[in-house]
């Protein structure tokens, strides 16, 4: 029983009313079996087991008191030799923080002695490479204060260039302060000299540039920084860049490609990446932009296309430029956009008057497109013709007889809204170019410039002139016959 009651004793959670339901119901099951069956409540059985339950409880208390006891001591035991342990741990930490502490003063006090020493043999030292570095510049000095070719090795040699370059141009910088009248000849020698490495530097700078040898590129571009010509080098990269077709005929397919792809390599190279940047695009503008748009905007004959073509390339530049313009510098903010104007000024200076006269022009060719598909010959539609005909319309009412010859042309309304539709496609265009292209100072009166252009050819020259001719086709009336007008169909 008494396992059986350390399992429920176990169970989570543990109710005692639950467990003594369980109690109860147990021994009344158990009496009413042994009795034969029934369910007759039985006390004394019931208060049998429950001292026996008690008895056993007790006995189980006994023995998990004595469990715990035991458990207990064992604890205590560990307890202490853990605390044992953590004492020598502590006092073997405590000397090893000691043993440190001697440890980290004796690393100071040899640091200190090496550092003093460092500055005590500097102190000589620096003297000594400082008259060593001097001694071998007075040597290449004077090679070039006697008369004579240069003949010494590092300035022949290929290999020794970086050396040379260091050397030349340090003499090149002594030589600004010697009077000229008695070292003439001797400064025009280290130029010459100065002159040939710079040059056979921007050479290999070109050779380092098309192997793209990134650290090469490098280094000569920081060794040339300190020469006058500098900005060869810089002149030499961006044109060598730029030498390569950008994108075929289009010129702006390759561009932001071929900017992006040579910012990354200027940002390991130069030491002013942006100032490099800017100028490279700016060649662009100056040079192939500038070119590009002189070859396209030559030809003035075909008005239309020139028009469309001065559209295309001034928003595609203008989108270049708000492309290009992360690579720029923030001081040159507005710098692209000056560009794209000095590019574009003399064709937009001239927009205006070549948009409205092709918008006249097509307008016009329209117009008599659709009178020769109706085999018209466009007549006079002034008040006179009214006049003459009210005049024509009384004498004939006064005489009763019919004098005027009415033309109605056969009920043709002489109204097209394809044409219509025509127009107004080619005035769409007029006046999205205009948006583009004119000025904000101009751009209102060009807009209304066109408008009147749009209303004189499609209402003026076609929808009031049918109207002309449908009021003109209305016949006089006789008082006989009903007359047909046209000039309803024309209104509708």
């Amino acid at each position: 029983m008494l396992s059986q009651y350390m399992e429920e004793f176990e169970q989570e959670p543990f109710e005692v009313t639950e467990f003594i339901e369980r109690l109860t119901w147990r021994t009344n099951n158990e009496v009413n079996s042994g009795t034969g069956g029934g369910d007759e409540f039985n006390p004394d059985a019931l208060r049998d087991t429950f001292i026996q339950t008690i008895k056993d409880l007790k006995i189980l208390q006994d023995k998990q008191q004595t469990k715990c006891e035991r458990l207990e001591d064992s604890l205590k035991q560990e307890q202490l030799a853990h605390t044992k342990q953590i004492s020598k741990l502590q006092e073997r930490h405590q000397t090893a923080i000691d043993w440190f502490g001697q440890l980290d003063e004796k690393i100071n006090s040899v640091a200190g002695k090496i550092i003093h020493l460092g500055e005590q043999l500097e102190n000589v030292n620096t003297p000594r490479s400082r008259t060593v570095e001097a001694q071998k510049l007075l040597n290449y000095m004077s090679e070039f204060l006697v008369a004579g070719p240069i003949v010494n090795d590092i300035f022949n040699d290929p290999n020794r260039l970086y050396e040379a370059a260091d050397v030349i141009q340090k003499l090149y910088a002594i030589s600004q302060d010697l009077p000229t009248e008695k070292f003439l000849d001797s400064k025009r020698k280290i130029e010459k000299k100065y002159d040939e490495v710079e040059r056979r530097l921007i050479e290999e700078f070109a050779s380092a540039q098309k192997s793209e040898d990134i650290e090469k590129m490098k280094k000569l571009a920081q060794i040339l920084s300190q020469f006058k010509g500098y900005t060869q080098c810089i002149d030499a990269y961006i044109e060598q860049s730029q030498m390569t077709p950008y994108g075929g005929k289009d010129i702006f397919i390759g561009i932001v490609p071929m900017c992006k792809h040579h910012y990354e390599i200027i940002k390991k190279v130069f030491a002013n990446p942006t100032q490099v940047m800017s100028k490279f695009i700016l060649n662009i503008y100056q040079l192939k932009l500038h070119q590009y748009s002189i070859t396209k905007l030559d030809d003035k004959k075909d008005e239309e296309k020139y028009l469309r073509t001065l559209y295309e390339l001034y928003s595609r530049t203008l989108k270049l430029s708000a492309d290009l313009q992360v690579y720029m510098s923030p001081i040159d903010d507005d710098l692209l956009n000056k560009l794209t104007q000095q590019i574009f000024t003399k064709h937009l200076a001239g927009y205006a008057e070549i948009e409205s006269k092709c918008l006249t022009a097509k307008c016009s060719t329209e117009l008599e497109k659709f009178y020769l598909s109706k085999k018209h010959q466009k007549k006079q539609t002034e008040r006179f013709q009214e006049l003459r005909r009210d005049m024509q319309a009384l004498i004939g009412t006064r005489a009763n007889i019919n004098i005027a010859q009415i033309e109605d042309y056969g009920g043709e309304t002489f109204l097209s809204e394809e044409l219509a539709i025509n127009m107004l496609q080619e005035a769409k265009g007029s006046f999205k170019r205009c948006r583009l292209l004119s000025s904000e100072a101009e751009l209102a009166g060009n807009v209304i410039k066109l408008n009147d252009i749009l209303l004189r050819f499609l209402m003026h020259e076609h929808v009031n002139y049918a109207l002309e001719l449908g009021l003109q086709a209305i016949p006089i009336a006789e008082g006989k016959s009903f007359p047909q007008m046209y000039y309803f169909d024309v209104v509708q």
